[in-house]
């Protein structure tokens, strides 16, 4: 039994370590995509609609509204965030049948013989404080209509995370098998813009952003796994990615009435170059003893694809009402420039969907206040 529970743990250390990146294993979980990290203050108290906000933020979420700032503006925003894990082994215990002398292993309350496995939890945590957005919006001087401009930087992006695993089994006695892993990982995606706005009309406007994307990701994994006079496994693995690529956005905003608002705006596909570095040890120790050591460098670029948005606000009296909806076809993601990352491409319907985001939030101003 004892070696069975030596096989789990090793397996277990095999699928936590990361599935990603230009390690080349069986598949490929790209953390890029799908990971939105909202920026704006009055965006993120209003469910994170602002395809029809007319401030600072608009650069980034629909620059058609920059031309509704009437003033110079600067707009800063920092966030605080604290990630938690939890995690627990139920116990797995050995039932005997004594009428057919024939050993099972279950996991079902209650008490039994003995146990196979005893159940552990451990916790994982990381807190970081970041600056989340930097924009200033100027107007620029016009006989008639307007044109602002903007430009900023904002985190679009979060990659820290944080997990740890802890098992100890001493059914054996002296001879316990206990395993620890721990996962840190952190960074994140920014991306810089500049970008203006103007009124095409008195209810049209219309605007577009240059982007530049620039990040980092960091990845650090280390497990310990000890079968007490048997077996020693030790692994340690760091990985960092650093990213640069471009992208734009185009959007268009309509006034209908003093009561009703729509906004349309594209984002055009995302290429990423991504330059990887990485670090692999590991010893094992049994009858005999294996020591080795690896460090890798990798290139190769993601397609982000589409995003296409639309947008609406609600004026009514001094109650404001907005709702967002956002398509983005992640089946479409690819890679590039590196051969072992391209044959995912593929399959990338099988990992990936379609997906859609509807976001509505709201806001009241009290008149007396």
């Amino acid at each position: 039994m004892k070696y069975s529970i030596l096989l789990i743990l090793l397996a277990m250390a095999i699928m936590i370590s990361p599935v990603a990146w230009g390690q080349y294993i069986e598949s490929v979980e790209e953390i890029t995509a799908g990971n939105f990290f909202g920026f704006g203050a009055r965006q993120m108290a209003m469910g994170r609609t602002g395809l029809m906000t007319n401030d600072g933020a608009s650069l980034f979420y629909n620059p058609a509204n920059l031309a509704r700032i009437p003033r110079i503006e600067i707009h800063f925003g920092m966030s605080h965030q604290k990630f938690d894990d939890k995690s627990y082994f139920r116990p797995i215990r050995k039932i005997v049948d004594y009428n057919n002398i024939i050993p099972s292993v279950k996991t079902y309350p209650g008490r039994f013989e003995g146990f196979t496995s005893l159940a552990n939890s451990s916790e994982n945590s990381k807190t970081n404080t970041r600056i989340g957005s930097a924009i200033i919006s100027v107007p620029y001087p016009t006989y008639r209509g307007s044109f602002v401009f903007g430009i900023g930087v904002v985190r679009v992006a979060d990659f820290d995370r944080a997990s740890r695993i802890y098992h100890r089994d001493d059914s054996a006695g002296i001879k316990a098998i206990s395993a620890v892993g721990t996962e840190f990982q952190s960074g994140g995606l920014y991306q810089w813009g500049f970008g203006a706005g103007f009124d095409l009309s008195p209810k049209v406007s219309i605007g577009g952003t240059f982007s530049l994307y620039t990040g980092k990701h960091e990845y650090d994994w280390k497990y310990d796994l000890d079968s007490a006079r048997i077996y020693r496994y030790h692994k340690e693995q760091f990985i960092e990615d650093k990213y640069i690529g471009v992208g734009a956005k185009i959007g268009l905003a309509l006034q209908l009435n003093q009561y009703l608002g729509l906004g349309l705006a594209i984002e055009s596909p995302v290429s990423l170059r991504v330059e990887e570095n990485s670090s692999d040890y590991y010893y094992i120790s049994d009858t005999g003893y294996t020591d080795n050591s690896e460090l890798s460098y990798v290139e190769y670029n993601v397609k982000r694809p589409f995003v296409f948005s639309a947008g609406m606000i609600s004026r009514i009296y001094d109650a404001t009402l907005m709702a967002d909806i956002d398509y983005t076809d992640w089946s479409q993601l690819s890679y590039g420039n590196n051969i072992d990352m391209e044959k995912y491409n593929d399959g990338s319907d099988e990992y990936y969907r379609a997906a859609l985001r509807c976001k509505t939030g709201g806001e009241y101003v009290f008149p007396s206040l």
